[in-house]
């Protein structure tokens, strides 16, 4: 094993030097097209190293008494590997939120100086730090690199970015020489140009008539609104060939709506503020690649053993060289289905759908749980503008509701025989008209929203 005070060889590019954004981006040109089993080796390697950097740097590990205990055990069986990992317990977004600076490492190696830190908050509105090595935002950018690549964008093209974003008003809009980082400084770029989600409708649709990117990076709930708006004046974006979405679940219905409406394909990123990227889309089949360099992901059952392809299971999470804030075995609160491996032949693992947070999953009144789908297609020839499906009772949806006017009998009770046959199970239904429905933390709209004790995570 390596001494606990030095990095690890981990990942082993033949490029050589990791601190090098280039040599990342070579290696994993490489990497991805190592076997699976070479990978798990690999992986294995380095949360050995982890889980012994955790219980000697990490207060929290170090004041429990398992860490320091497994981690000897998995550098002396490595045979029995995977099962005593699992032994280690899952660490819970409220208990992340507790735990705050005793997650923090007492040092780091000088080469992964300067920490910077990072913030993230949940639906309960509770902001958490943690902190990044240059290692760990290194990779992060050339596995932003590796995306675009994967996706064979043009870098000469220009770039659209819709999202919440900081910066003054003033700023938005305005059209930038280059992509900016990571692109930049290793790719000609074409011009770039940001808006925020905030703007009116209106000054949205014009800014993307009027800069007319080819590529566009937003939100899914934010382009329905966006394309019924421009239908509506007989406008479309002239040049726009992909919409990269972020944040939100990619719906199937929507995917198709835009291949039909505007002819041009979509693709999304699994990602978390706190543990970096986690998967990414293949372009040949489809499959969402988990990013293995980078991160170890679990999905597992009810009885905590790893899901087999086509079944479905809670997310959890180890970032691999997070030696400043490690996370082991993070349990994001996302649900999601193992796949199969992918015929492009990489090597990375498969997740073949997100069916999304704990909290944005329903209760049927017979007590299963089950993520609701297709439901934007309710409201979309009625007064409502915007929705939100809020499950407050078992038995009960409250469907909150921006309204362009009062609705009129016969569509209240339409939305509401709708909604159940959507859901596929006999709700009381009741519409709540409301004058804004806000976004989460990071501009995240969730279009179904448990309130259930159960559900909260």
């Amino acid at each position: 094993m390596a001494k606990i005070d030095t990095a690890p060889g981990w990942p082993s590019f033949p490029a050589g030097d990791k601190t090098n954004l280039r040599a990342l981006l070579a290696g994993l040109k490489v990497s991805q097209w190592w076997p699976e089993a070479e990978l798990r080796a690999a992986q294995q390697a380095q949360l050995t190293w982890l889980a012994e950097w955790a219980a000697n740097k990490v207060p929290y590990y170090q004041r429990e008494k398992w860490p320091a205990r497994v981690a000897a055990r998995l550098a002396q069986n490595p045979q029995q590997f995977w099962d005593i990992w699992r032994e280690i317990p899952t660490l819970s977004k409220p208990a992340l939120r507790t735990l705050g600076p005793r997650l923090y490492a007492r040092s780091i190696p000088s080469a992964q100086m300067p920490i910077v830190p990072i913030r993230t908050s949940g639906s309960t509105g509770i902001a958490v730090e943690l902190r990044t090595t240059a290692l760990t935002r290194r990779l992060w950018e050339a596995l932003t690199l590796r995306e675009h690549l994967w996706s064979q964008r043009d870098f000469s093209k220009r770039l659209g970015v819709l999202r919440s974003r900081k910066g003054s008003r003033e700023t938005d809009g305005k059209v930038q020489p280059n992509w900016g980082a990571p692109v930049a400084p290793l790719f000609p770029s074409g011009p770039s140009s940001a808006m925020r989600i905030s703007r009116p409708v209106d000054e949205v649709a014009a800014w993307l008539k009027d800069f007319d990117p080819h590529y566009l990076l937003t939100y899914p709930t934010i382009v329905p609104w966006l394309m019924d708006h421009m239908a509506a004046a007989g406008d479309r974006p002239q040049s726009l060939r992909e919409i990269r979405f972020i944040s939100e679940p990619l719906d199937k219905d929507l995917e198709t709506r835009l291949a039909r409406e505007w002819q041009i394909r979509s693709t999304d990123i699994y990602s978390a503020r706190e543990v970096g990227y986690i998967a990414f889309r293949c372009l040949e089949h489809g499959a969402l690649h988990v990013q293995s360099e980078s991160m170890l992901v679990e999905i597992i059952n009810a009885e905590g053993l790893p899901c087999a392809p086509g079944e479905s299971g809670r997310v959890v999470l180890t970032a691999l060289h997070n030696l400043a804030s490690p996370l082991l075995r993070y349990d994001i609160g996302d649900y999601a289905t193992a796949g199969e491996p992918c015929p492009c032949g990489r090597g990375l693992p498969v997740i073949s759908q997100i069916l999304g947070r704990t909290r944005n999953a329903a209760l049927s009144p017979d007590g299963r749980r089950y993520w609701p789908s297709s439901l934007n297609k309710i409201a979309s020839s009625s007064p409502i503008k915007q929705a939100q499906y809020v499950q407050t009772a078992i038995d009960t949806i409250e469907i909150r509701a921006v309204l362009s006017r009062p609705l009129r009998e016969q569509e209240q009770l339409d939305i509401v025989q709708a909604t159940i046959k959507t859901l596929g199970h006999p709700y009381k239904v009741m519409v709540v008209p409301v004058s804004e429905i806000s976004r989460g933390a990071g501009g995240k709209f969730e279009e179904f929203l448990s309130l259930l004790p159960e559900l909260q995570n």
